[in-house]
């Protein structure tokens, strides 16, 4: 009896049927393509769209004989993208927090703003995730060795990362215990600035001051990250945090003009780390800060627009990791 699940009555046309190896495929990977198995010359339909793989469904596959499957050729895009990020390297779980950090940081580099957003590249950003949540809760101090990545020139591939971690501690310092909503925040930090990958290269990597037309397309990014993630199944926290991550308390953010009682806690978390990572690290206009210095601007120049909770949790944190 065959061991493999599959839907008889969807079939893929033999002239328009791409082969893959099964080694391609990974357990906990989602595939936003259908994928198709071969009987007597028949491309019968193994799963739909969306469908997350699991050690299961490669197991009776190949106990069915079934090294190759295969994939409709309009869907050669969306399986290149797949293939790519199902062959990322898994987190090395045996690195001490500060270690693992940076190994978390740069796996996520790999990922972010080359891919297409989809359903495989959420997968992965939950992956990436829990592995931060776990990592942070272990050694919330280890943030501390992030700087060592701030000086890259590929600004932003490190930042969402970076964002997504200092957010995880400083929640943590806060009391923020609910591992659900932990990674439901450093999932919209991972993607927060994905609105950025319709915006024109030329103007992220600008080596100067913006222009007042190039600052408003600047400003089009939250609104622009809503729309990429419109049709996935992002929770509300990290979709708040897509849209919302450049408001402010003071109600002079955009791109809706929230005020304080409006802002996600969540979202003012993640609003703050984003502000602090941006003052530290080198970019095309201008220099990085200390983090002392950063604070420091911060306090005096910024605290009416940012959470002073997440101000002090900062703080204790760096006072505690002795930077």
């Amino acid at each position: 009896m065959s061991h493999a699940r599959s839907i008889n009555s969807i079939t893929l046309p033999r002239d328009e049927a791409a082969a893959a190896p099964l080694e391609k495929f990974r357990s906990g990977a989602t595939t936003d393509f259908p994928v198709y198995i071969n009987r007597g010359g028949i491309y019968e339909c193994f799963c739909e769209s969306g469908h997350a793989w699991t050690s299961s469904d490669l197991e009776n596959l190949i106990k069915d004989g079934h090294a190759v499957v295969f994939y409709h050729t309009a869907d050669s895009a969306k399986f290149d993208a797949y293939a790519q990020i199902a062959e990322l390297p898994s987190v090395d779980t045996s690195l001490a927090p500060v270690a693992r950090i940076i190994n978390i940081t740069d796996e996520l580099t790999k990922m972010l703003y080359d891919q297409p957003m989809t359903s495989a590249a959420f997968a992965k950003g939950e992956e990436v995730a829990r592995h931060m949540v776990t990592c942070i809760e272990e050694d919330r101090t280890c943030v501390a060795a992030l700087g060592k990545l701030a000086h890259h020139h590929w600004y932003t591939y490190y930042h969402s990362a970076r964002v997504a971690s200092y957010a995880l501690a400083i929640a943590m310092e806060m009391g923020l215990t609910s591992r659900d909503k932990l990674e439901e925040m450093a999932i919209g930090c991972l993607f927060h600035d994905i609105g950025k990958s319709r915006i024109n290269i030329d103007i992220l990597n600008k080596n100067g001051p913006l222009s007042p037309t190039e600052w408003e397309q600047i400003r089009k990014h939250p609104e622009l990250g809503g729309e990429i993630v419109a049709a996935s199944l992002l929770a509300v926290v990290p979709r708040e945090i897509i849209l919302h991550h450049h408001e402010r308390l003071d109600g002079k953010g955009y791109p809706h003009h929230l005020t304080a009682a409006s802002i996600l806690q969540e979202v003012r978390i993640a609003s703050f780390a984003d502000t602090f990572d941006a003052l530290t690290t080198n970019r095309p206009y201008q220099p990085g800060r200390s983090k002392f210095e950063a604070l420091d601007m911060i306090r005096h120049k910024f605290l009416e627009q940012l959470d002073r909770d997440c101000y002090k949790a900062m703080v204790l944190i760096f006072k505690r990791a002795g930077t």
